[in-house]
Parts: C-alpha cells; sequence; structure tokens
C-alpha cells in the first residue's frame, strides 16, 4: 500500500468542493469534516443535530473503514457545531460512538457551517 493517497467513496456524501473524503500520509489518514448528509440522496437527513451528528459519524465511519482503519483507531477529532444548547447532545453522542482510549479531542461552536449544517466532525486516524 502506498504511503501516501487520495480517498474517495461511495458510500459516504459525495465531495461538493475541491476536496476528497480523505487523504493517507505514511500512518496516518487525514479525513474531511463530515456533516449530516446521507450518502444516497446528498440531503441533510431529518431530526436535527442528534440525527445530523450520528450522520456525520457514519460517514466518517465508512471514510476509515475503507481506509482500512476504523473509529476506534481515531488519534484526534475536531467539532464543530452551531448551537450552545447542543453540547450537552454532542457529549453525550460522542460519548456513545467513541470509546476508550479516548481520542483527543477539540471541540468549538461555529457561526454556521455549510448549507446549515448543525455540526460537523473530522479526525485523524491511525493504521497501525
Amino acid at each position: 500500500m502506498s504511503s501516501d493517497r487520495t480517498i474517495t467513496i461511495k458510500g459516504a456524501p459525495e465531495p461538493r468542493g475541491p476536496y476528497v473524503h480523505a487523504r493517507q500520509h505514511g500512518g496516518l489518514v487525514y479525513v474531511t469534516a463530515q456533516i449530516g448528509r446521507d450518502p444516497e440522496t446528498g440531503d441533510f437527513v431529518e431530526g436535527g443535530f442528534e440525527a445530523e451528528f450520528n450522520q456525520a459519524i457514519d460517514n466518517l465511519e465508512a471514510i476509515l473503514k475503507a481506509a482500512g482503519t476504523s473509529l476506534d483507531k481515531v488519534v484526534k477529532a475536531q467539532i464543530e457545531f452551531v448551537e450552545e444548547a447542543d453540547l450537552d447532545a454532542m457529549n453525550r453522542i460522542y460519548g456513545e460512538r467513541f470509546h476508550e482510549p479516548l481520542p483527543a479531542r477539540t471541540s468549538f461552536g461555529a457561526a454556521f457551517l455549510w448549507k446549515g449544517a448543525k455540526v460537523q466532525i473530522d479526525c485523524i486516524a491511525s493504521l497501525d
């Protein structure tokens, strides 16, 4: 396997800009931020913040799997969300989806995200 490759898959929403789903360099995979878009339709899933965050993590998980890694190998995650009121739900869902040893994490509020997304998440994962 090449130590430097790009990854774009059908199991995650199609990139809508000049980027790929992920880039592998050496033993790490850098995944582009994912939002709560359904990979089949490209539309946001219904159900508000929690549904969008779970879908964003599902998208992230599909990309990681295609890259040969998993959520369990995430070493760093970054989450941006729009509404402060969603902080508790974000922490709860994150705790349900990521397991020990937990990745390092940055999370912060953003004034806006692409096309009205409520949350986005990106990560760096190990291939080891």
